[in-house]
């Protein structure tokens, strides 16, 4: 392998695995804000709080403003030193909305629209807390950066019960045409004769004095057609007050403000022509594509899946969800593969219609980015109630002394479709719904409304839905909606929360606790054929001694191998046995031997640094990022793969290096390529996300410093930490990818679900393996050892006769 290909595959795998994602998730977060519901976002003037935390009103000790790095402001500007009251300024910070929610026609742009608070700062609704659960899971209550599902949580709109919103929702405003948990605030412009400026209002503690943050004047007298849009973004000042009480005194003197650009227009407004309108009228479909990308990816997955299953004719039994391929042969991809698997016409296209109706009314509410990581909460989940209720069922078969010819029609009964998914989302819209509803068609006034018991809401609409649909067609799966129904109740009552579900700790989760419980042989602690202690043989007590006492025992023997230049030129010899010196034979193959065991401890040695470095980079993430979002949840569950994987694979080679028996290796190499190719997923998906995260940051920097008020470090430190990140993880994937290539668990002839779905990731990892930890010492050397003659003997000395004199 060249240096120039390993290198291409790196840049075709960070192409991959983060630019990509982080230019979508930056841009669809730019429309989603800036474009789409057209959000100021209101925050502390400052790029990071250290020490001083402004959360805490009986601290009298003032902070030193520090400016933005990535905002662009003069660079006299600096903000004072001043006590900030925890009440007054949560109350400020939050998002800022049009008044007029609708998007505007370009050729009749309302300026000068007074944008009111839409929503509060975490901090200032934390005082309405009243759940254990809920303190827990917020956002705000621990300090560091948040995960790109926070976010979205963050940002989506919060009539939803499942947007996890901070507090009660008010209407304080008279004017706000929109449900707020704004305290009063606004943004509005203010025009004289001398100066034009925008500014917000605040009412600080509920009491009478108002306090004010204007930008800079933006009066020009030789411009009189220049429309004003938005307020500008940049830093805010606070204008004297007449009288100042000692609660306005304690609001900050300077404030940030991030609005939708461009902020002014000069040139007057087209003309109304028909041309005109033409051009400015929306397509309805290409909106739609836009502002719903996770339904849209959900239908070209879906359909996109039936096509292939279609066009190669693929045997519904080879990846559908059974019970027997689940459980028994522990093949779990099939929760994934059967969700997304359609083979006939109508059962595609009721499903399409019904995801392409769901998620129009719930992508919204949502957030696309958490609406996709509920899609893939929901079929995990869905898989693993169905297979939980075909257990129980088969278990009361057993205990009532069934027949065994049910119990196995009922292990191998098969379900595809999306329509388990899809009965979860239908609980979610008929709970969120006001109006009652009507599961039965043709019978509009058989309805059903939804009661509430405290936060719990429950409606028995979507029960009914289920047996009606079971009585119309009987082949539908019974169990396989009946999960989806119990997966939505539980999803809308708030579990598993956003950060456990989200994609790169639920998958790779499931995975890793399945195999600790479930199949306890995995999780590698022992051999799964010990050696046996009576047997002399030297193989077998080499084994022995390589396993006697643990990692430590096994880390020590490794490092007691001789290390010299004369065992990396195969030169060493063992001087305990004199006989090796003087015995060709036996002295190539004390080298061999030697090389082997220098080779087996280099890799091992590099395993056990990378898991030291992935180890301290789990540590360091407590300190940067929120502890229960999923950045730290993933990189823990990375490190808890690697371990199991350093484990299993030294267990592996020392197997090998004692000339174990097929039957001993075979199934430890395949309990070790399990183990890799978890992390490897894993890996994949944390990377994903990490990048989409950090999209997040650098986006919605104003509106993140507003909601994280303790945070220990700015933008600038934390993306740094990432990126170092990125690298131990990237080099953690590529070394997965060489053992398993390395063990002969991964094939791309014979292919398999994750082969198809890692392909290009695994071939770019294979190839960066081989340029940079390809090794250049060979493990045998040519002519070593005591030569043979070859050729006959009667011809050699018929050749040596006729040479003689």
């Amino acid at each position: 392998m060249t240096s120039s290909s390993w290198q291409t595959a790196l840049v075709k795998l960070l192409g991959l695995t983060l630019a990509l994602p982080f230019a979508v998730t930056y841009l669809h977060l730019y429309y989603y804000t800036y474009v789409q519901n057209e959000y100021c976002f209101v925050g502390p003037h400052t790029s990071f709080i250290s020490d001083k935390n402004y959360n805490h009103a009986e601290s009298p000790e003032p902070f030193e403003g520090i400016i933005d790095s990535s905002a662009a402001v003069d660079n006299e500007v600096i903000a004072s030193k001043t006590s900030l009251d925890s009440d007054d300024v949560s109350r400020l910070f939050g998002i800022y909305s049009p008044q007029q929610q609708q998007k505007r026609s370009k050729s009749k742009k309302n300026d000068r629209r007074q944008f009111h608070q839409k929503y509060a700062s975490a901090s200032a609704a934390s005082e309405h807390y009243s759940s254990a659960l809920s303190m827990i899971f917020s956002s705000s209550r621990f300090g560091g950066w948040p995960s790109i599902t926070q976010i979205s949580d963050m940002i989506s709109s919060p009539t939803s019960q499942l947007s996890h919103k901070n507090g009660p929702q008010t209407k304080n405003h008279p004017t706000t045409t929109t449900t707020t948990t704004g305290n009063g605030n606004s943004i509005s412009f203010v025009e004289t004769k001398e100066t034009r400026k925008w500014c917000i209002e605040s009412l600080p503690s509920g009491k009478g004095s108002t306090a004010k943050w204007c930008s800079a004047d933006l009066f020009n007298d030789d411009d009189k057609k220049t429309i004003y849009l938005y307020p500008p973004s940049g830093v805010y000042e606070r204008q004297s007050q007449q009288s100042s009480s000692s609660s306005s005194s304690s609001l900050p003197t300077t404030i940030y403000i991030t609005c939708p650009t461009p902020t002014v227009q000069i040139q007057p407004p087209p003309k109304k022509t028909r041309h005109n309108e033409q051009l400015f009228r929306e397509n309805k479909n290409i909106l739609f594509i836009i502002r719903h990308p996770a339904t849209i990816l959900l239908l070209l997955l879906n359909i996109g899946l039936a096509f292939q299953y279609w066009n190669h004719r693929i045997n519904p039994s080879s990846v559908c969800k059974q019970y027997s391929k689940i459980v028994d042969n522990h093949e779990w991809w099939r929760g994934l593969t059967g969700a997304t698997a359609h083979f006939e016409p109508l059962h595609i296209g009721f499903n399409m219609m019904s995801l392409h109706t769901l998620g129009r009314e719930l992508e919204g509410e949502f957030g696309s980015i958490n609406f996709f990581m509920y899609n893939v909460t929901l079929v995990v989940m869905t898989t693993i109630v169905m297979m939980a209720m075909v257990y129980g069922r088969l278990r009361w078969q057993q205990s009532h002394h069934l027949s065994p010819d049910q119990q196995l029609h009922l292990r191998e009964t098969s379900t595809v479709g999306y329509s388990g998914v899809l009965f979860a989302w239908m609980v979610i819209s008929t709970l969120e719904r006001e109006q009652p509803t009507c599961p039965i068609p043709f019978f509009n006034d058989v309805c059903f409304s939804t009661y509430s018991f405290g936060q719990v809401k429950f409606n028995i609409a979507p029960v009914v839905s289920l047996f009606v649909a079971q009585f119309i067609m009987p082949r539908v799966s019974f169990m396989g909606h009946l999960a989806g129904i119990i997966c939505g109740f539980g999803l809308h009552w708030g579990w598993p929360p956003i950060e456990i579900g989200s994609a790169n700790v639920l998958v790779g989760g499931v995975f890793l606790v399945g195999n600790l419980f479930w199949r306890r042989g995995v999780v590698p602690g022992v051999p799964l054929s010990p050696p046996d202690d009576n047997d002399h043989d030297d193989d077998n007590q080499l084994l022995s001694l390589l396993l006697e006492n643990g990692q430590d025992g096994i880390d020590g023997i490794l490092m007691s191998l001789p290390v010299s230049a004369d065992v990396e030129n195969g030169n060493a010899l063992d001087r305990h046995n004199p006989a090796t010196s003087t015995d060709p034979i036996a002295r190539g193959k004390e080298k061999k031997k030697e090389r082997e065991m220098e080779e087996m401890r280099r890799k091992h040695m590099t395993l056990a640094s990378i898991r030291n470095l992935i180890c301290l980079v789990t540590v360091l993430s407590f300190l940067f990022f929120d502890w229960i979002s999923s950045i730290v949840l993933s990189q823990c569950l990375l490190l808890a793969y690697f371990i199991f994987g350093t484990r299993s694979s030294f267990i592996v080679w020392a197997c090998t290096q004692a000339k174990a028996e097929n039957d001993i290796i075979t199934p430890e190499k395949q309990r070790c390529g399990m183990i890799w190719r978890g992390y490897f997923m894993s890996c994949v998906l944390a990377i994903v996300v990490d990048a989409m995260s950090v999209a997040g940051w650098i986006q919605l920097r104003t509106f993140i410093s507003s909601q994280k008020t303790m945070l220990l470090f700015g933008l600038v430190p934390t993306v740094v930490f990432m990126l170092l990140r990125f690298a131990i993880n990237i080099l953690g994937m590529v070394i997965a990818s060489k053992v398993l290539h390395d063990m002969g668990q991964v094939s791309f002839v014979s292919g398999g679900i994750f082969v198809r779905v890692f392909s290009r990731v695994l071939t770019c990892s294979k190839a960066i393996g081989d340029g940079v930890f390809l090794s250049k010492r060979p493990l045998w050397t040519a002519f070593e050892g005591r030569g043979i003659r070859l050729g006959g003997g009667e011809l050699m000395a018929r050749i040596s006769r006729s040479r003689s004199p």
